[in-house]
């Protein structure tokens, strides 16, 4: 099991150590890794040894997919026990997060493998399993968290999220973005842009509600520069799922998406089939059949 004890605001830690203890009772060895932080759990998933039979991540997004490393080099089965604040991959396939519920996965899962988004950048290349965000969305998302000040509670976090977006519109100015998709420029001004391996921002702000991470494409969600109290309004009426709340977001599907500003470019792309996961019994099944109702 690897953990990094801030997920969660401490409960992955605690769910770790239930978790090893049932797994005890039951005869099965488990070993709990803790990282400080995630640059320290990526070293790890880079150099590990395969001395283990089932890698269990217990975390957020970003913990999860900085332990894939681990599960892609060794073709060990990664299981996501979802322990973070938004949990966007883990929710998508309905991994549980009660220990009884994974152990019971553990013993009826079946082993699937899934995409992968690769982003690289003049900084070196980075793996994600739901979805990389610009613009607005990740300026507010790096204030916001910012020394972790944000409220626990999950209805008072929302609030806290759209209170720094609202200071942040009307303080600061928005970013411009040229975006690619599949070699073809699909906006040279957009002032959001979501590239996603799997529906973003479920429940919350649902920008690709069709991404799948099965069907080898990115779901790219872009929004045009508009006034800065046009896109707040808009941002309000996804969020309530108003009529028309969808207008002017576009989205587009595509296996290479480049992303440009002045002074950055990133490169995503599809990694097909690149990890092996231990779902529960006939959530892929289900997927397709998700899919192929979205595309009809």
């Amino acid at each position: 099991m690897v953990v990094t004890p801030g997920s969660g605001n401490g409960r992955a830690l605690r769910t770790a150590r239930r978790l090893s203890r049932l797994l005890g009772r039951r005869g099965v060895e488990s070993t709990i890794r803790t990282f400080g932080n995630l640059a320290a759990l990526r070293r790890w998933a880079e150099t590990c040894e395969p001395d283990f039979s089932r890698l269990i991540c217990i975390g957020g997004d970003a913990t999860l997919s900085a332990a894939a490393h681990a599960s892609i080099r060794t073709n060990i089965p990664c299981v996501p026990v979802p322990n973070g604040f938004g949990n966007l991959f883990a929710r998508f396939f309905g991994f549980p997060d009660r220990v009884d519920a994974i152990v019971a996965l553990l013993e009826t899962g079946q082993v699937r493998r899934v995409d992968v988004g690769v982003a690289r950048n003049g900084a070196g290349r980075d793996l994600f399993l739901s979805h990389r965000s610009y613009g607005l969305l990740e300026q507010i998302q790096h204030t916001a968290e910012r020394g972790r000040r944000q409220p626990r509670h999950r209805l008072l976090r929302y609030l806290w999220y759209y209170g720094v977006a609202y200071r942040f519109l009307f303080r600061t100015g928005l970013a411009s973005f040229t975006v690619d998709v599949d070699g073809k420029t699909v906006a040279d001004d957009a002032v959001l842009v979501t590239v996603a391996n799997v529906e973003t921002y479920r429940g919350f702000l649902t920008l690709t509600p069709a991404a799948s991470p099965i069907d080898g494409r990115f779901d790219v969600a872009v929004l045009p520069r508009v006034s800065k109290t046009a896109l707040m309004t808009h941002l309000l009426r996804l969020l309530f799922r108003l009529p028309g709340s969808r207008r002017p977001l576009a989205i587009y599907r595509g296996r290479r998406v480049v992303v440009t500003t002045s002074r950055r470019r990133d490169e995503l792309t599809i990694w097909r089939r690149a990890l092996p996961l231990l779902v529960p019994p006939g959530a892929i099944d289900e997927l397709r059949q998700r899919t192929i109702d979205d595309q009809d």
